[in-house]
């Protein structure tokens, strides 16, 4: 079997991608609504596939893997993996989920990062209500992930937040800041998560969307100062070409 063709098109603001072969058989891969601009990305890759047997995964990603390993444009790569997988799904008459080690549990577990409202400000107060009406949600999640820092407005809002360059209508995110994070940028992202614990507690727990452009010292500083608060994660600190 080999790849005679990739497409992509923008439905419903997904780009999804296509990969068709020569054996009737075709995938599909899907990336998140917010990066529409992916479609040429992903286009980039085709000649790179053309003639390579889809089922050889790991031999196909090798050829692309290293052009979009992160953010934002590694969605491109993935979702021309997902495409892979279902071709090889189809082709071993199993579902995909049979190739990667089969079924492990019948259901999953899943936190809140998408069901909210808008919040008020970047202040802690308004963190802390922001988590309170999240955990009063009907669902009961057991766990809520917040944006902080540069993945967040309180790097615009906050004054003095970080020492970089503030970027404006930068794309991704909105606007890509990076660079050292101030004492008082510092100070107020503490002060959010200590006045979101306060709400929620151990009855649910919190996770941190933080970045990316986060300094290595200022990284492993916050974990240490938020350690005793016992979040889940703390996502995204350091990635790939935006660590200055």
């Amino acid at each position: 079997m080999k790849i005679t063709d990739l497409r992509c098109a923008v439905i419903g603001k997904h780009p999804i991608v296509r990969i068709v072969t020569d054996e009737g058989l075709y995938g599909l891969g899907e990336v998140e609504f917010t990066k529409t601009y992916l479609k040429p990305w992903v286009l980039h890759f085709r000649e790179a596939l053309i003639g390579e047997d889809p089922t050889d995964i790991e031999r196909v990603m090798l050829k692309i893997r290293q052009r979009g390993s992160f953010k934002p444009y590694g969605a491109a790569v993935s979702a021309i993996e997902h495409a892979l997988w279902d071709i090889a799904g189809k082709a071993a008459g199993v579902p995909a989920y049979k190739l990667l080690g089969g079924k492990v549990r019948d259901k999953v577990r899943v936190y809140n990062g998408s069901i909210r409202q808008k919040r008020t400000g970047d202040r802690p107060e308004d963190y802390a209500a922001d988590v309170k009406w999240m955990m009063e949600q009907p669902q009961n999640f057991f766990m809520i992930k917040q944006g902080i820092s540069f993945h967040s407005n309180m790097k615009d809002t906050v004054e003095g937040f970080h020492y970089g360059v503030t970027q404006k209508k930068a794309g991704y995110h909105g606007a890509m800041d990076q660079g050292v994070i101030s004492e008082r940028g510092f100070n107020h992202m503490l002060d959010c998560v200590i006045a979101m614990k306060e709400v929620l507690g151990d009855k649910v727990s919190l996770a941190l969307d933080c970045g990316p452009g986060w300094m290595l010292p200022d990284a492993i500083k916050f974990a240490r100062a938020v350690e005793k608060y016992n979040l889940m994660w703390l996502e995204d600190m350091l990635t790939g070409d935006y660590v200055p």
